[in-house]
């Protein structure tokens, strides 16, 4: 077989040089940021059982270094995994390389490690917009829209660009994920700021509107953003360790479809027993209900993939854990 050489990488000669580089980074940033988090999670849990860890300043207090610990594990340490394993896995089902390049692939990892930087300072200095998973104020949402839309655009570049004609399944479930939290970030963070200068923001929404919009979001957070995304890892990761292919692929796409359709109804389980009118509340809970279907559909596929490969998991350790994350 023919090879290529290019910046000291053999290839075969029909197999593009995939970006690399911004993927290692991805890779160390995820393993820091996750350590940062969990550190500050053993902080503020020692400051509720001893609050003199308080240690009586404004910026080391609970109430500003809790959002420092869930944005740090679900968008730092989090958000780093999917940038990670989203650019790693397209590139490789696509059998493309990456839109845009090692450029693209730098500015999106600098970029997104500016977002975490703002908004942790952010924290600590008090200016928050005081909404759960939506702290930051209006100045690193406008950047973060920015690294999302050149996220999207690497992503569905390299996708529309693919050698493979069919879009595998992991990469409609990271679709998913980048189109949907990029409509309920901006969605939720229209805000007017105080002033010219002001670092500081009121919500366009208010009231019992604002809330809806608020747990719209902050429900849909988890569901794309900590579970359609690693949907995405999983249906690559699994059948790759396992050595075998997607036990059932129609049932891979009844999942993503039942997935998308009810979880962003699900909402205002959140807001049972307040202002928001009774029929928003019952629809919530009976989409909740609902999402026990694409939940079993997603383990049920991912789990029995692994038939006649169980063995595996006496030898693999990142098996083990893939599938204890199916499972839970």
């Amino acid at each position: 077989m023919a090879v290529t050489a290019t910046a000291g990488h053999y290839a075969p000669a029909d197999q593009p040089v995939y970006v690399e580089g911004p993927i290692r980074a991805f890779a160390i940033a995820t393993a820091f940021w996750g350590v940062v988090g969990f550190l500050v999670g053993v902080v503020i849990a020692l400051q509720l059982a001893f609050p003199l860890l308080n240690l009586d300043l404004e910026w080391t207090t609970f109430g500003r270094l809790r959002p420092v610990h869930t944005s740090a594990v679900i968008f730092a340490f989090g958000g780093n995994a999917l940038f990670l394993t989203s650019l790693f896995i397209v590139q490789r089902t696509c059998r493309a390389r990456l839109f845009g390049g090692d450029d693209m692939g730098w500015f999106l990892f600098w970029g997104y490690q500016f977002v975490i930087v703002m908004a942790a300072l952010g924290y600590v200095l008090g200016i928050t917009q005081g909404k759960e998973y939506a702290e930051p104020e209006w100045y690193v949402d406008l950047w973060l829209t920015v690294v999302w839309v050149f996220y999207l655009v690497a992503f569905g570049g390299t996708v529309i660009r693919r050698e493979e004609p069919h879009i595998y399944v992991a990469n409609w479930f990271f679709l998913a994920f980048i189109l949907t939290v990029a409509v309920l970030h901006i969605g939720n963070n229209i805000s007017i700021p105080v002033s010219l200068g002001s670092s500081m923001s009121y919500s366009a929404p208010a009231g019992v509107q604002g809330a809806m919009i608020q747990w719209w979001y902050g429900h849909n957070a988890v569901g794309f953003f900590l579970t359609a995304g690693f949907l995405g890892m999983m249906y690559y990761l699994i059948p790759k360790q396992a050595e075998r292919p997607v036990y059932s692929y129609r049932l891979s796409i009844v999942h993503f479809w039942t997935l998308i359709f009810l979880y962003i109804w699900a909402g205002p389980h959140h807001l049972h027993y307040t202002a928001l009118p009774d029929w928003a509340q019952t629809l919530g809970m009976v989409f909740s209900v609902m999402l026990w279907m694409p939940s079993w559909g997603g383990m049920i596929n991912g789990l029995m993939t692994l038939s006649g490969a169980w063995d595996k998991l006496r030898t693999n350790p990142s098996l083990r854990f893939s599938v204890a994350a199916v499972g839970f």
